[in-house]
């Protein structure tokens, strides 16, 4: 069975994903879609290395505009894969097998594999096949000083290496993260060696690296003029930006970033030991570099930080995985040690406390949130200051997913209950309430496992189905039905460019609203200049005595379609 086990993880991840394939395209997700259809389009587009929008043209060609999300859940799928792989390589099966489970169950993950882009998909892949590569270096080179006929086989992984790194590098600039942690890997391992002689070969490779990747830049854009070196340099000097950051907005997506990724994997990151990290070197190196990248060194404030901050997703899950595996099994041999072993049966016994608390945890789901406005978001972050938590979180971004509602208190309970269990199991291994009470890690490994799978299932679920607090997707396929079957609406203007895609192909779309308070008088001159319809599906809310607000409740409703707290209101509105 357990040759078997990665298999059926890897049909569960299918199964878990499978249900978003046909979720509507959202903002950016849309603008990906629609500028794939042609090779013209999509260089006046895509502002990236070429891989990307040859992808994204082959995945339209594939799959046309409706299918664009099989292409990355199949990616992400194979991606799993190497996780489990390359996790395997470094500590063990059964660790490779955790890191597939956490993997197939974290928010982020599924959403990576669903979205129209590069971040959750391609990146992560090139990543691993690129460790697998360069731990089989590692172990052949060894190998290969005793015996010489196993340097062919070094000679293919350095070239799988290479080439795992090259597709990264021409899919996303980001990518130059990883080369840097494999760079300064291997300047760690062999510091207690001459290590003025690593660091110089590891200079002259990347230098070599470099040429290799400009010189293929220039090929590329000689053989497809598609794609313009200049137009991607521009695109990345935005981020260089010297002027001040909006701080408030990259804590804002931060917080959502650990929001996706999930207690699941957030809180056993609270077991790791030094050597998990040791293991996992590379992971954790590749976290770093990621952390001074898009919180230190560049702004990202202006851009999707949430959807690029998705490169944490596997090296975390990584680490996680081997810290719980390694927690296990010291937990395993605290009960040798005392004469008992970890039977079937006191695992299952352990899982009550962990069932009970996540069960408390999901019902808060159901005591009646309050639904706040996100802007002005101090009001939100005043209510979270007061401890006035029972509110409901919009989750939502430029990239996807389109919108919907998590309860901010079964958020802040699940995380507060799995690191606390996590907190709490790391003393009991280390002996801090005593050599008997080491057995407490199981039954707090119990409540993280159980609360994070809780935890993730509801994100899961609200952003397929809606069942809880609504799903803005049944609101708006009911509201485009109706512009479709309405002689009298031609034009309508989208609330945070929800339905572009379907209002595109009626040839009804007008442009979009993003109710920003920095943006109240250009809407107001946009508003006394258009002559048509508004679509408005609420996610996020509008603030009550805000501008936007005020001028939709001076409109007629043509036509509402509620799903428990979402509305989508088709709007004729008067001019301001």
């Amino acid at each position: 069975m357990k040759k078997w086990l990665p298999i059926v993880i890897l049909v569960l991840f299918f199964l878990l994903r499978l249900p978003g394939v046909t979720a509507p395209y959202y903002q950016d997700e849309w603008k990906n879609v629609s500028s794939s259809a042609s090779v013209e389009a999509a260089g006046q587009f895509f502002a990236h290395p070429p891989l990307m929008q040859m992808l994204f043209v082959a995945d339209y060609g594939m799959f046309g505009a409706d299918g664009f999300r099989v292409l990355p859940l199949i990616l992400t799928a194979i991606a799993l894969w190497l996780l489990y792989v390359a996790v395997k390589n470094r500590a063990g099966a059964t660790a490779g097998m955790w890191a597939m489970l956490l993997g197939t169950f974290c928010f982020y993950n599924i959403l990576g594999a669903l979205q129209t882009d590069v971040d959750g998909s391609v990146l992560p892949l090139c990543f691993l096949a690129a460790l697998i590569a360069y731990d089989k270096i590692r172990a052949l080179t060894v190998l290969a000083e005793t015996d010489h006929k196993l340097r062919l086989k070094v000679h293919g992984w350095v070239l799988v290496l290479l080439a795992a790194l090259l597709v990264g590098m021409l899919t996303k600039l980001s990518f130059v993260l990883v080369v840097g942690a494999f760079v300064l890997d291997y300047i760690w391992e062999n510091r207690r060696k001459r290590v003025g002689t690593y660091i110089g070969q590891s200079i002259a490779l990347g230098l070599v690296f470099i040429g290799i990747y400009i010189g293929l830049l220039y090929l590329i854009q000689a053989v497809y003029p598609a794609f313009s070196i200049s137009f991607m340099m521009t695109h990345a000097h935005q981020f260089t930006s010297s002027g001040g950051r909006g701080w408030t907005q990259i804590i804002v997506q931060g917080v959502k970033a650990l929001y996706y990724l999930s207690p699941l994997v957030i809180a056993p990151i609270f077991l790791v030991s030094r050597e998990t990290l040791r293991k996992m070197r590379p992971c954790l190196l590749y976290l770093a570099l990621g952390f001074l990248f898009y919180f230190v060194l560049f702004d990202f404030s202006q851009g999707a930080l949430d959807k690029y901050l998705m490169f944490a997703t596997v090296p975390l899950i990584a680490i996680a995985a081997v810290a719980i595996v390694e927690a296990i099994e010291k937990a395993r041999t605290t009960l040798t040690a005392a004469g008992m072993r970890l039977s079937f049966g006191k695992i299952l016994a352990a899982l009550v406390p962990g069932i009970a608390i996540a069960a408390l945890i999901f019902w808060t789901n159901f005591m009646h949130p309050l639904v706040v406005a996100l802007y002005p978001k101090s009001e939100w972050f005043g209510r979270v200051a007061h401890g006035h938590w029972n509110i409901l979180t919009p989750i939502t971004g430029g990239s996807g997913p389109m919108g919907f509602y998590v309860s901010f208190l079964f958020i802040a309970l699940s995380f507060m209950a799995a690191i606390g269990a996590a907190i709490i199991g790391r003393l009991a291994m280390n002996g801090r309430f005593g050599e008997a009470r080491r057995v407490w890690l199981i039954p707090m490994l119990g409540i993280v496992c159980i609360v994070g799978l809780g935890y993730n299932a509801v994100f899961a679920e609200e952003y397929m189905f809606g069942d809880i607090n609504g799903s803005s997707a049944k609101v708006l396929e009911a509201d485009i039905e109706f512009v479709r079957q309405s002689p009298l609406v031609k034009q309508v203007m989208t609330y945070n460019d929800i339905g572009a895609g379907p209002l595109t192909k009626l040839n009804a779309y007008a442009g979009r609203i993003y109710a920003t308070p920095d943006a109240e008088d250009l809407y107001r001159a946009k508003f006394a200049a258009f002559d048509g319809h508004y679509l408005v599906v609420d996610v996020p809310r509008f603030y009550a005595d805000g501008f936007y607000a005020k001028f939709f409740g001076t409109c007629t409703i043509l036509y509402q379609s509620v799903s428990k707290r979402i509305s989508g209101t088709v709007y004729r509105c008067p001019k301001p």
